[in-house]
Order: structure tokens, then C-alpha cells, then sequence
């Protein structure tokens, strides 16, 4: 077929390709004026392959939409509907394409040339020859895919759930949300954005066969089409050229079977279809753990389980590769992937750790559920243990430990110097030998109770780093000889750790030696410092505990103290109990005490509290002033606004001294208050009522020693609740919330303007609660990705509709709807989510919300609410009759409204006048002042009776009024109706009527 201008961009590439052809800017103008001309006169007479063209686009925008609408909405769209639907595609088809209803009655004809034409400077324009054929050249068909734009260092995982394909990637990445659309399956998507990843839910019900291709410029997922071509095509019988790989995967229930020439271990443990060339995952069973090996492993995504309850563990991988085969053991599931390793814990004791070979799955707790090969047993003796063995550490007096490390410092010599320079081009025994006594010298250093001194001796030892990293001077080969060993690399993180380089100390989470029984004093110490979760850290600290009692009095010095802070203040009962009984050094008197706060000894800690505040040393007398605040507010003594108060004079106190202990101090045990005062002030903030100060406080505080992960969470769950539901505004609203979404954007000012009524507490304007609202959207990445944020995220995506912010509510409900867990809270948040898609004129998304809350025993008033929108989003689609039939025997006041506004939408207003009449006969009272709600609906009932011309209903509505007020800008509106509605038209819908009156206001046509 010959598109308009198709022709003048042939004439134009013909023009400037001729060799020796030159022209200026009226030559172009004349030549566009020629081509344009020919190719409005070959677009009047469009072929027949047009035309079927018309009903192919028609049947693709009615397509996605018939049928779809649920079983209630299925009964009653009649078959017209749709129909209508692609006669309105078919004209707009039409619309667009000037000729497309015309067949043209000399398709084959050849068009004319374009005729030369003299130009002004002598030069002419060349003939140009019309394009020959009736039609474009065909396209082979390929299999339907979709491209994910990403770098070389984004991992991806991808797993079935239901009927949609979860794609998960290991980090933000906006460009999923603005993906095109190509007409294929893969255009029902929706992307949602987590922390610190993006989740991509790809709508197959069918479940395709799924093939997954990393290319340079990202990953491709497409379906597997067998002997067509593209990059699925190819990959099914082998690797495709340009990829550095793929992974294919069949339906669940799919027949399995190992493809010709695959290797052994594909046969034993790859899914059907994977090729040889493909690496495969493999599960090792380790020593109180397992290890999910993998080539270029990723990151891990955490999400909850809505079929379980439990906890998703998503480990992405950077290349394509073979999936674990589903598998069970006690307290986890290996679920099928179809790409990268994901794990259903169902028990909370259960973590992963990321590890340069793969994900690690361990059971951390007091008594820990069996993972993996048995643990072993930590060594006999503990001075015979490895951690004594790898750091140095001797039984000796603290003065020889001093003399052997000066000893050893100044036997060093030239091997003390800075590496770079003295090992430069020095063969690698000298380079083996130099570093050996560099690392006894840093033992000695350690075991003196010098660990920076340790460190500045190994800081530029050349180790192997995380996958994400490198590899460190390579000086003479020796990493890649095997040297150092992990007694070396154990003795430069430990110092890097108490020396405060917590990117030195990394390899203490992470490196097979580290999960060793003999060295789970140092993991636990590395996730203190390093700000982890309490619980597990209080749990490996517990374990080590005995270990640090026996350690050589300078190492002791430096770790026990802390360690027995921390497990006073976050450790569990039976963490604490491992303690016994504490030195008698005055430097533990506050852990003492927080032990006995903490059990059933309560008023002798408060007294001891008391009288710590008085102590000579001032910031263990801030310390004491703290927990003693903390305390009386735990037990109802003083309230969060008298709480509040202590913590900003504690605060501003520490502020004023400089806020951080110099490091002399630091080394002897004495903390930085600053970081928990600030947690525990914003917290009694938030508890206060004032959430918006509580925010300010907590925003920019880190995880540290004083400020765990878990416990930085708890305080912002804290203040975004105070943002979310707290006052003036509150999440449960009186009667009727569920109706406002679904009326006109009157009837969300009315439902604003209950609450206002309503609330105790005096009301803020719409613009300070956006305010609010806006600032808890933006902090909702503090929090975790768990159930307890799905509530969070339900209810600011509420609050953001009662405001009219539909578009902003949307991403909000769809990252609740992922994170719940609930079935019935699901269907609630996609209930909301399909009434703002509505509101957004989202069909497509409406449409799949409304899908996915479709269940069996659902509460009336949600059953009702999806009535409602599936009666919106027929009459969005143009079956009027069908929206009204799923309707018809709903008298609720919110049937009754969502009636009237079908009709308004229609312009049926005689209609209207009935149902919203119905409606205001029940709510407007006989007397008495009316409220917000109220002003709102007689506005709404003149307006109708107006645009149906009803005097009689005016009137009658003008004496139920009355004298009550209506506001200034209702009132006037009011009158203006009501003057209109008496003034009888003269011509009405073509009809012309006499007026029983001559009205001279009336001017003549001419």
C-alpha cells in the first residue's frame, strides 16, 4: 500500500542521492509540494490490504477490553457494546489514514513520475519514480518478546506465581516504567518499584515457554519459537550469536527431559531445554549452611509470600544460567525459576547472606533448625582454637605482650616502609618473605591490644575481594598463588574491624572462614559495629561470649565491654543469661543495670539509674539520663510529650560538647549518645503526635553500633504511622469512605470535609495534610519490604485518594498489593487500586485489578465496592446499559450515587433527577445546620434538575432548604440555578416551543 507521504520521502532520498545534484531551499519546498501532491492522490485510493488492516487495528484496541471485565460484568455487556467498540476503532482508523474506507481501482497502476521542473539558478529537479508496489514488504513473524534496557551489572531473577511472571531486578531501574508497547503478550505488565529493586509482574496465564537471553545492552525475555528467527528462535536449538547466554524454561507440569547434547550435569540437575553451554546452579550442603553456587551471583531480594506467610528470598544472578530444581528441607523450600534461586523461608530463624560465590542460607538463633551438613563442634580448648591460631593471641601478661610487639616492630626494618615502593619488581619469594613479617608483626601489634597499628602493617596486603570488586595489588602473584591463606586474611579484617574500617573488615560476613565455630565472636562483632539486625547479632555475640572471656586481657579490653553493652540492651533472655555475672569495674554499671531494667527487678534498676546520673563521669551520666528516660516512659510514668522534651535537652547538650567521643575515650567503651538520642527523641516525637518533627529528626541518622537496622526500622515505622493515620487525619473514618472514590470530585471534598467534622483534634487544611502525605510517600524506603509496610502503603494510598491524587495513589497500591499477604487485604488494595485507575483513566490496569480481587467469600461492603467499579468501568468502556444492569437493585446510598453518576455521565438527567433525588431524600435532614457533605449534595440535585429542566424538583428542593446557609459560593450558585431553571427555554434539542409569556429579554434573530 502507498502511505501519504511515503512518496515525498522517496522524492526527497532520490533527490539528494544523485550524484552531482544540487538545489537550495525552494528547490526542497517545490519538490515536497510535487511528492506531496502525488501522495495525497495515491492515499484516496488505498488498496484492499488497508482495509483489512482497519479491522485488525479495530479488533487489537477492542480486544484487550472484551470479556474481561469479570463474570458480573461479562452478563451484562451486551454484544452491541462491542461491536460499537470497533465501528468507533474503525473510524478512528479512518480518521488517521486519509483513504482507508476507499479501495483503489488501479492498485497495480504504476503513479506517474514527478516531472522535472526549471529552476530559477538553472538547476532542475530530476524526475523521481513513485514507489511501484501496493504494499510494504511482509515481516516474518518472531516470537514475542520484550527488552529489559540494563547494564552489565544488574542481576535478574524470574519465577512463576500464579498466572503472572515475577521479574525481579536487584535495583532501581525507572526505565521498566516507561517500557513501549508492541500489541504482544507481554503488554499486560505492570512495574513496581521496591527498595532497592524493581519488580516487573508480566500477566501469562497461559504459562508460555519463557526464554531468557542476556545481551551487552540488557536482558531479553521472550517465548520460545522453535525454528523462527530473532534471538529466542535461535536459542532454543542453540546459543544465540551477540548473547553471552541463555536460559529457557517450560510451563510448571510441563513434561521434562534432557535435550540431545547436553552435558551430564544439565541432565542431572537443569531443567528441560537448558543448553549445554549455560552454567548451572548448584546446591552445596556445607557446614551449618548452604550454598547456592552461582557464576556471577547477584543480590538478594526479600518479599513476602502470600501463599506461605513466610519470607521470599530472591537471588538474582548477572548471566544466564541453569535453575535448582524445587526441592524441600526443614523450614525452607527451593521454589522452581525460571532464572536465579528463590527460597521460601518458613521460619524466621532463617537469613541469606550474600558471598562472593553465591547466596548463603543459615539458621541463626539459640537453637537453630538444621541447615546444611551438622555444625561442627567449636575446638576443645579455646586457646587452641583458629581464632587463636589466625590473630596471634597468647596467655601471657599484658607487659610481655607489649615487649614482644615492640620487639617485632622494630625487626621489621626495611619491610615497615610503604609496599608500593619497596616491592616494586621484587620477585615473589621476596615479596612472600617481606609480608610474612609484616603479618607477625600486625599478630604481635593485635595481641598487645594495638589493632591499628595491625591494620596500618596489612592495609595494602593484596587480598580477594567481594564479586562486585576486583582484585587488590597483585604484587608478585600472590593472590592467585593461594597466598595469603585465611589465617592472614582473618588477622586484616579483625583489625581492620577494631580499627573502624568496616570496608577492610567485609570479608568477616562473608568468606568461608568467617562461618566457622572458632570465629563467630569476630562475625557477630562485625555486624555490631557495622549496624545489622539485633537479633542475630545478639545471637552470634552470645555464642562467642565465652570465647572474649578468655581472650589476652589488651584484646579483651577492646571488645568486652561493648559486647556486654549490647547484649544488656538488645539481647534476648537467654543472649543476656550468657553473661552471668559482670566485672565489678564500675565502666559496667550501666550494663548492669539495663540487665536488671529489663527483667523483673524493675524499681531497683530505676534506683540504680537514679544514682548513676550522678556519677563523676559525665557521659556515662548522660547514659544513665537516657536510659533513665527511656525507662520511666516504658513503664507509664511520664508521657511521650514529657519524654520528648528530656531527649532534646539531652540531645542539644551532646550537641553543644561536639556530639562523638575522641577516640581515646571510644577505645575505653564510652559510646556516642548522639546517635541513640536522636532515635529515641524522634520516637517520643512520633508517639507525641508530631510526626512531621519526628521525621526531621531521624532524617539522615545511619545504622551503628547504637542504632541497629532493626530498631532504625521500628522507629520509622513508628513516625510514618504518626504521617499515615495519625492525627488530625485518621485511617478509620465514620461511615461511608468506601463511597467516595466511586462519586464525582464533589463527593471526595464532601468525605474530606466529614473527617474534618469529625475529628477530635483540630483540622488542618488539604494542603498541609498533602503535605504530610508527600513526606510519608518519600520516606516510605526506610522501612523494609514486609507485610507491615503493605499496611502502611494500603493506607497512604487511601489518603492520597480522598485528596483527588489518583495518579500518586497507583504506584503506592501497587507496591501494597506485592507486599501484602493477607487475601482479603489483597483484594481490598486492589479494589482501591482499580478505583484510581478508573479515576486515572487506566482501563487496562483497572481491569486487572479488579481480575485479581475476584474471590470466593468476599465481605458485602468490599463485594459491593467491586460492583461499583466494574458498573464504572463498563460505562468507560461504552456499555451504558450493562453498567446500569449491575446496578439495578442496588438502593444503598452508595449504589444510589454511583447510579447518579452513570447517568450524569450520560446526560440522562431526568434519570439522574430520580436516583440522586432518592439519595438526597435520605441524607438532607428537615432541619438543622448542614454539613459539608450535605451543601454538596443539594448542589448536586440543582444541578440535575436543572440540565432536566424540573422546576417542580427546584422548587421543592428550594423549601426543604430553606433559610439554612449553604456558604457564600454554594449559595450563589444555587441562585443561578434556580433563576435558570424558571426561565423557559425557547428552543430545546431542534424543538420550538412558545413560551406562555413573551419574554423581552428575548432579542430578535436579526
Amino acid at each position: 500500500m502507498v502511505l501519504p507521504g511515503h512518496s515525498a520521502r522517496v522524492a526527497r532520498r532520490v533527490v539528494g542521492q544523485r550524484k552531482g545534484q544540487a538545489g537550495n531551499v525552494a528547490d526542497s519546498r517545490q519538490a515536497d509540494w510535487q511528492a506531496g501532491a502525488s501522495g495525497a492522490a495515491r492515499g484516496r485510493h488505498m488498496p484492499g490490504p488497508a482495509m483489512r488492516g482497519v479491522g485488525a487495528v479495530a479488533g487489537s484496541l477492542a480486544g484487550p477490553l472484551a470479556g474481561q471485565v469479570g463474570a458480573g460484568l461479562a452478563r451484562a455487556v451486551p454484544a452491541r457494546a462491542m461491536l460499537g467498540r470497533v465501528v468507533l476503532a474503525s473510524a478512528v482508523f479512518s480518521a488517521l489514514v486519509p483513504g482507508a474506507g476507499v479501495a483503489s481501482p488501479r492498485a497495480n497502476a504504476a503513479a506517474p513520475a514527478v516531472q522535472d521542473v526549471a529552476r530559477s539558478d538553472g538547476l532542475h529537479a530530476l524526475p523521481v519514480t513513485g514507489v511501484q508496489a501496493d504494499a510494504l514488504p511482509g515481516v516474518a513473524d518472531v516470537a514475542p518478546s520484550l527488552f529489559l534496557p540494563a547494564d552489565s551489572a544488574t542481576g535478574l531473577a524470574a519465577f512463576w506465581s500464579g498466572p503472572e511472571l515475577m521479574v525481579v531486578v536487584d535495583r532501581p531501574l525507572p526505565a521498566l516504567f516507561h517500557l513501549p508497547g508492541q500489541g504482544g503478550m507481554f503488554d499486560r505488565r505492570e512495574s513496581v518499584a521496591l527498595n532497592g529493586a524493581t519488580l516487573l509482574r508480566l500477566y501469562l496465564p497461559d504459562h508460555p515457554h519463557i526464554v531468557v537471553v542476556r545481551q551487552k545492552a540488557g536482558w531479553l525475555l521472550c517465548v520460545a519459537h522453535s525454528g523462527g528467527p530473532g534471538a529466542c528462535g535461535a536459542v532454543t536449538d542453540q546459543p544465540a550469536s551477540g548473547s553471552t547466554g541463555h536460559a529457557t524454561a517450560s510451563p510448571p507440569g510441563a513434561p521434562t527431559g534432557t535435550p540431545s547434547g547436553a552435558s551430564a550435569d544439565h541432565a542431572r540437575g537443569a531443567p528441560a531445554g537448558a543448553p549445554a553451554s549455560a552454567p548451572a546452579v548448584r546446591l552445596v550442603a556445607e557446614a551449618a549452611r548452604v550454598l547456592f553456587a552461582q557464576a556471577q551471583p547477584g543480590r538478594i531480594v526479600t518479599l513476602p509470600d502470600p501463599v506461605t506467610g513466610g519470607r521470599l528470598f530472591v537471588a538474582t544472578t548477572r548471566q544466564v544460567e541453569a535453575p535448582l530444581q524445587p526441592r524441600s528441607a526443614v523450614g525452607y523450600a527451593v521454589r522452581p525459576a525460571v532464572l536465579g534461586v528463590v527460597v521460601v523461608a518458613d521460619s524466621a530463624q532463617l537469613f541469606m547472606q550474600s558471598t562472593p560465590n553465591g547466596p548463603v542460607l543459615e539458621a541463626i538463633a539459640a537453637q537453630p533448625v538444621p541447615v546444611g551438613l551438622p555444625a561442627p563442634p567449636p575446638s576443645a580448648s579455646v586457646r587452641q582454637g583458629q581464632d587463636w591460631f589466625w590473630l596471634g593471641l597468647r596467655d601471657e601478661p599484658t607487659p610481655l605482650l607489649l615487649q614482644k610487639w615492640r620487639k617485632a616492630r622494630d625487626s621489621l626494618g626495611q619491610a615497615a616502609g610503604d609496599p608500593a615502593t619497596i616491592l616494586a619488581g621484587q620477585p615473589e619469594a621476596v615479596v612472600i618473605t617481606m609480608w610474612a613479617m609484616r603479618v607477625a608483626a600486625a599478630q604481635a601489634a593485635f595481641a598487645a591490644g594495638y589493632p591499628q597499628q595491625a591494620w596500618d602493617l596489612l592495609r595494602d596486603l593484596p587480598v580477594q575481594v567481594g564479586h562486585e570488586g576486583g582484585v587488590g595489588a597483585d604484587m608478585g602473584g600472590l593472590v592467585h598463588g593461594g597466598w595469603p591463606g585465611p589465617g592472614v586474611q582473618a588477622l586484616r579484617a579483625c583489625a581492620a574491624l577494631l580499627s573502624g574500617d568496616m570496608a577492610g573488615a567485609a570479608p568477616l560476613a562473608s568468606a568461608d572462614w568467617a562461618f566457622g565455630p572458632d570465629m563467630v565472636l569476630w562475625r557477630g562483632a562485625y555486624f555490631m559495629l557495622s549496624g545489622a539486625d539485633s537479633h542475630p547479632t545478639s545471637v552470634l555475640l552470645a555464642r562467642g561470649y565465652a570465647r572474649l572471656e578468655q581472650y589476652p586481657a589488651p584484646v579483651r579490653a577492646n571488645l568486652m565491654l561493648r559486647v556486654a553493652r549490647y547484649l544488656a540492651q538488645f539481647g534476648g533472655p537467654d543472649e543476656r543469661a550468657v553473661m552471668g555475672t559482670l566485672p565489678d569495674d564500675a565502666d559496667y554499671n550501666l550494663a548492669r543495670i539495663m540487665v536488671q531494667a529489663r527483667s523483673a527487678d524493675a524499681d531497683t534498676a530505676r534506683v540504680a539509674l537514679e544514682n548513676l546520673t550522678a556519677s563523676g563521669n559525665d557521659r556515662m551520666a548522660d547514659h544513665a539520663r537516657a536510659e533513665l528516660v527511656g525507662f520511666l516512659q516504658a513503664h507509664d510514668q511520664i508521657g511521650p510529650d514529657m519524654a520528648a522534651q528530656a531527649y532534646a535537652q539531652l540531645l542539644a547538650a551532646q550537641v553543644a560538647e561536639g556530639g562523638r567521643a575522641d577516640p581515646r575515650t571510644r577505645q575505653a567503651g564510652v559510646e556516642d549518645l548522639v546517635p541513640m538520642l536522636r532515635l529515641a527523641y524522634a520516637q517520643a516525637l512520633a508517639q507525641a503526635g508530631q510526626a512531621v518533627r519526628a521525621a526531621g529528626v531521624l532524617s539522615g541518622l545511619g545504622v551503628s553500633e547504637q542504632v541497629p537496622q532493626d530498631k532504625l526500622d521500628g522507629a520509622w515505622r513508628t513516625v510514618l504511622f504518626g504521617l499515615v493515620f495519625g492525627p488530625p487525619h485518621s485511617a478509620v473514618a465514620a461511615g461511608g469512605q468506601s463511597n467516595t472514590p466511586h462519586a464525582s470530585r464533589a463527593a471526595v471534598a464532601r468525605g474530606r470535609g466529614k473527617r474534618r467534622a469529625a475529628g477530635p483534634t483540630p483540622a488542618t487544611t488539604d494542603t498541609e495534610r498533602a503535605q504530610q502525605l508527600a513526606l510519608a510517600r518519600a520516606s516510605m524506603g526506610q522501612v523494609p519490604d514486609d507485610p507491615v509496610k503493605a499496611k502502611l502503603l494500603a493506607g497512604l494510598g487511601r489518603q492520597l485518594m480522598a485528596l483527588g491524587q489518583f495518579g500518586q495513589a497507583i504506584p503506592v497500591l501497587q507496591q501494597a498489593d506485592v507486599l501484602a499477604i493477607e487475601p482479603l487485604m489483597r483484594a481490598d488494595i486492589e479494589e482501591q487500586l482499580a478505583q484510581a485507575a478508573l479515576q486515572s483513566n487506566q482501563r487496562p490496569l483497572a481491569l486487572r485489578a479488579l481480575e485479581r480481587s475476584a474471590l470466593a467469600d468476599l465481605p458485602e461492603d468490599l463485594a459491593a465496592r467491586r460492583r461499583y467499579d466494574e458498573a464504572r468501568l463498563a460505562a468507560a468502556s461504552g456499555n451504558h446499559e450493562g453498567a446500569q444492569a449491575l446496578l439495578a437493585e442496588d438502593e444503598s446510598d452508595a449504589g444510589l450515587s454511583v447510579r447518579g453518576a452513570l447517568y450524569e455521565q450520560d446526560q440522562q438527567w431526568e434519570q439522574a433527577v430520580l436516583v440522586v433525588g432518592r439519595l438526597a431524600s435520605r441524607t438532607l435532614p428537615e432541619e438543622g445546620e448542614l454539613s459539608t457533605e450535605q451543601r454538596d449534595m443539594v448542589i448536586r440535585l440543582a444541578t440535575d434538575a436543572t440540565a432536566a429542566g424540573d422546576v417542580a424538583t427546584m422548587r421543592s428542593l428550594r423549601a426543604w432548604v430553606g433559610a439554612r446557609s449553604l456558604g457564600a459560593e454554594r449559595q450563589a450558585r444555587f441562585a443561578a440555578l434556580l433563576r435558570q431553571v424558571q426561565k423557559a427555554p425557547v428552543v430545546s434539542l431542534g424543538v420550538v416551543r412558545v413560551p406562555t409569556l413573551f419574554d423581552k429579554s428575548v432579542k430578535d434573530p436579526k
